[in-house]
This record gives C-alpha cells, sequence and structure tokens, in this order.
C-alpha cells in the first residue's frame, strides 16, 4: 500500500466538538456536525463559523436531501446535557426548525444511527453501529425497512457511481464491505455477509468483502470517487485509504505531521470539479481542505 501526503492542506476551522458528517453546500460553504455539541454549524469558505441548528444529542453523520434540507443520524449523545433518543432528523435550512422523522423500525428501537447516503429517488439509507443494522427510509418519516441485518457494527455507507451497489464500512472488523442492488432499495438476495448467516447457513457471501485491512486501521465514514474507488476515513494508523471495487487498496493518504490526529473519519467533495476533499480531524476538532487527485462522485441532490 502507498501512503502519500494530503496535498495543498487548508485548515478551514479549528475548535470544534468532534465534528464528523461534512456536507459540501452550492455556495462553498461546508456544513459539519459537531458530535460533543450536539449542534450543526456552517464553515463559510473564510472560515466563519455559523449555527444553522441545535439538535441535541450526538449528531453523526448528515446529507442534503431532495429538498435541499439536511438529514441527520443522531446517535443520542453521551453526556447528560445533550442525551436524546437515538434518531433520524431533518433540519430546515432556511428555518433551522428540527424535526424528528424516525426512532424505530417495526417496533425495533434504533441504537445508534451513524451515517446516510441518499439515492436518486430521494430516499436515504443509513447505518446504525450499534444495531448492527442498514435501513432504508422515506425522508417524509413515513416509510422505513431494515434492508440488511446482522451487520457487525456498520458506520460510513455510500452507492457506486451506477447505484446498484451499496456499500458501507465495518468499524472493528476493519472491512469495507458491500452488496448488490437489483434497484433502489432492492437488496439481492445472497447466503449472508455476517458470522451470523455462517452459523444459520454454514456459508456466507463471497462477494459481501471488498477489502480488509490490517493492523490498527480502524474504519469510519467514506465518500465515492467518480471512478467508483471508495475513500475511508482510517482511525488510530490514521489516513483517508482509498479501496478498489475489485477488492485490493489503492494509496493511502496521511495528514502533514503539524496536523497529525488519529481520528480522520470523514471526507467529501466540493468545489467546482468535485476535486476539493473536504476532511473532519475529529480529535483535535478541526476541518480541513485540500486537493484529491481524481474527481468525487457528485452525489444525488448535490448542486
Amino acid at each position: 500500500m502507498r501512503e502519500l501526503p494530503f496535498d495543498d492542506v487548508t485548515v478551514l476551522a479549528e475548535g470544534l466538538g468532534f465534528p464528523e458528517g461534512p456536507v459540501a453546500m452550492p455556495d462553498g460553504s461546508v456544513v459539519v456536525v459537531q458530535i460533543r455539541k450536539g449542534v450543526v454549524v456552517r464553515v463559510a469558505d473564510r472560515g466563519d463559523i455559523t449555527t444553522v441548528a441545535y439538535v441535541g444529542g450526538g449528531p453523526n453523520g448528515a446529507a442534503r436531501g431532495p429538498d435541499g434540507n439536511l438529514y441527520i443520524c443522531n446517535n443520542g449523545g453521551q453526556t447528560p446535557e445533550h442525551r436524546c433518543d437515538p434518531c433520524i432528523q431533518r433540519i430546515d435550512m432556511v428555518t433551522g426548525e428540527v424535526a424528528e422523522l424516525y426512532r424505530q423500525c417495526d417496533g425495533r428501537a434504533l441504537s445508534s444511527p451513524n451515517d446516510l447516503v441518499f439515492d436518486e429517488t430521494g430516499m436515504l439509507w443509513f447505518t446504525d453501529f450499534v444495531g448492527g443494522a442498514i435501513y432504508y427510509a422515506s425522508p417524509h418519516g413515513d416509510s422505513i425497512v431494515c434492508a440488511i441485518d446482522g451487520v457487525s457494527g456498520p458506520n460510513g455507507i455510500g452507492l457506486s457511481p451506477d447505484r446498484r451497489v451499496v456499500y458501507w464500512a465495518q468499524t472493528h472488523t476493519r472491512q469495507v464491505m458491500r452488496r448488490r442492488l437489483a434497484g433502489p432499495g432492492q437488496v439481492i438476495e445472497s447466503p449472508g455477509c455476517s458470522i451470523d448467516a455462517l452459523v444459520r447457513n454454514g456459508r456466507v457471501d463471497p462477494d459481501a468483502l471488498v477489502v480488509g485491512l490490517p493492523g490498527a486501521q480502524e474504519l469510519d465514514s467514506l465518500a465515492v470517487e467518480a471512478d467508483g474507488a471508495i475513500c475511508v476515513g482510517t482511525l488510530v494508523d490514521s489516513g483517508i485509504t482509498v479501496v478498489d471495487p475489485g477488492g485490493f487498496v489503492r494509496e493511502k493518504f496521511v495528514l502533514p505531521p503539524t496536523l497529525s490526529d488519529g481520528a480522520v473519519t470523514n471526507i467529501c467533495f466540493g468545489g467546482p470539479d468535485l476535486a476539493t476533499a473536504f476532511v473532519t480531524l475529529s480529535l483535535t476538532g478541526r476541518l480541513i481542505s485540500c486537493r484529491w487527485p481524481r474527481a468525487g462522485l457528485r452525489l444525488a441532490f448535490q448542486d
């Protein structure tokens, strides 16, 4: 695996309370969540920080929806002053009003919603880290199904350029996984991709594993490049690891020593050519930008 330095790094914001979930906005600003403060903020291209909304709990992942509003995976938080029920929330980007969409699915409470991505139909995929499941839901709060169950610590989630594959990162197993789709929200049946499935069926889906990383390289959120490569935030031995869908690691981008951080958690792409990467350094509370060698995949509803 080649290790390469981040290119042309700029620190956009500091002093954030465990930032994650960056979203590149049409005006050039970046919205990020602050897990430890229960708040969502906007970082302007000049570095000015303004509050979008206080959502409580632990806002973890964020994505722009078909209505232009912001959707949040809230893990519930860990401190009494910000604690709330784990849920999916929507923030009106004009008024700042916060609405709760989902706390449960078919009587099963959400445990720790972590990250989300919209497909081209306007539906959203999201991971539940503690609950070990991946859900598919409407942005209107009226329809949710458990699409994939028995997953080990699912964290970041993304879709392939043709929208026929859903990818997710498993933090503690250090694996990037996938399931193929017959259509929006339609997971193609397979023998299973978990230890539980192995016990039940005596076999696993050989196509489910994209790649596993060795050593102290736990995985966090992810974004997909225009060519289909998966860029995964990597913890401890930190950086952004670029995984080829063919099942190998292309390269790993690492921070300069002056910005050392053991929790490079999230990446998103923006700028006019989608070749500017916005990356959260969560332990040191920074949001940085850097030049990426290839264009990122334009997300559904990313203007």
